[in-house]
């Protein structure tokens, strides 16, 4: 028996240095998160605005510096939030941050007060928490005086200085984890109110990357989504959009079914979190009355918001048709939300029902290619890397 049991801890003890070293050099040495101190995406600006890393001159070097910057962009999110969505029930929301690598707590509160916390009773919330890059989850409470939801956080801090990691959200234009705030909770608090399909295709999120002419004919859609909103008030770019989407639907069935119910989940919630990071992240530049300009400038930037693959396509081609029904439809939230079979784009085809669309143009050789590159090609800071620094911070 004791044989045995030396034999098991021995066995146990050489585990636990594989596993703790293999994730340390995996982490540290094979598969590191890159860093760039310097923004290496150019800001875009129109003389009017300017979005991008480099349009916040006081960028955040540690988590207290975050938390203020976080606490701001909260209250005002938490005025605007009302505007925003017709019986917003994502509003008066508190923020609970956590520091990966300190353990410090911040309790934020509604209206922009943030003061740290205990772990005890920032856990007293009954949230789940999750120490890795920008984990979050939602949570119910009561605190001074008052009812409120709210959302824990996950600061990384490490990463707070690396532009690598966020600055390709130019709505955003830095890390900041209030996109989790926005678009999930747009998912949890204000979808889970919505009518629902009867059938959900693709449940598995499948991106379809095989089906390489459907997914270059949505980048053409993206591209011209894009465009009919950078050409606000016209209708010809929105009609050249709509032919695109209307054959594409038609040509690719079982695509647009599997495409349908993620063009209105997640282009909701996408279209939503631009026009929060855009209220949130710029207010000396942005307010409701020239939003629509400043969302046109952030369609001047086909590089970021054109993507590939099935899900991903369905961010920009949902968001960017919800943009363009603002202007032609003020009650298409309601609706959408009411049909489980709506989505953005589709609202925006039967708004045009009564139109001639113009013949659609046609799919090059080379434009397929352009899109099987994109798919082939990694983004810079996922995959392996993230895999081994989700399992160090976990270990270590």
């Amino acid at each position: 028996m004791k044989k045995f049991l030396k034999g098991l801890l021995i066995t146990l003890a050489s585990l636990a240095v594989l596993v703790y070293g293999g994730v340390f050099l995996g982490h540290k040495v094979f598969f590191p998160i890159k860093h760039s101190s310097v923004p290496t995406i150019e800001a875009v600006t129109d003389g009017t605005f300017t979005f991008g890393a480099q349009a916040h001159a006081n960028r955040p070097a540690n988590l207290a510096e975050y938390v203020e910057l976080l606490a701001a962009q909260l209250r005002r999110y938490n005025e605007l939030a009302p505007q925003l969505w017709p019986d917003n029930p994502l509003i008066d929301q508190m923020v609970i941050a956590e520091g990966i690598q300190s353990g410090r707590f911040w309790q934020i509160m509604p209206d922009g007060r943030a003061e740290p916390i205990s772990k005890r009773d920032a856990l007293a919330f009954g949230f789940g928490r999750n120490a890795y890059t920008g984990g979050f989850s939602f949570f119910d409470g009561d605190t001074d005086g008052g009812t409120y939801g709210g959302v824990y956080l996950a600061i990384d801090e490490q990463n707070l200085t690396n532009y690598l990691m966020w600055q390709q959200y130019l709505h955003l234009g830095t890390y900041d984890a209030i996109l989790f705030l926005t678009h999930e909770g747009f998912h949890a608090r204000v979808q889970s109110g919505w009518d629902g399909p009867e059938v959900i295709h693709n449940r598995g999120r499948n991106e379809y990357a095989d089906n390489l002419p459907a997914r270059a004919a949505r980048a053409l859609l993206q591209e011209q989504l894009l465009e009919a909103v950078i050409r606000r008030g016209e209708k010809a770019p929105i009609l050249d959009a709509l032919a695109t989407y209307a054959d594409w639907k038609q040509t690719f069935p079982e695509d647009f079914a599997n495409a349908l119910y993620f063009d209105r989940i997640e282009g909701t919630a996408y279209y939503y979190e631009l026009v929060t990071g855009l209220l949130a992240g710029y207010p000396e530049q942005v307010g409701p009355e020239n939003l629509p300009e400043a969302l046109a400038l952030l369609a001047s930037r086909p590089d970021i918001y054109v993507q590939h693959g099935l899900i991903s396509e369905s961010y920009t081609v949902g968001a960017f048709s919800a943009v363009l029904l603002d202007d032609l439809r003020p009650d298409w939230k309601e609706k959408l939300a009411a049909d489980g079979n709506a989505s953005p784009a589709e609202m925006l085809l039967a708004h045009f029902a009564a139109e001639s669309l113009p013949e659609p143009r046609q799919i090059t050789q080379a434009e397929i290619e352009a899109v099987a590159e994109s798919l082939r090609r990694p983004a810079e800071n996922r995959g392996k890397p993230l895999v081994f620094k989700f399992l160090f911070d976990i270990l270590f």
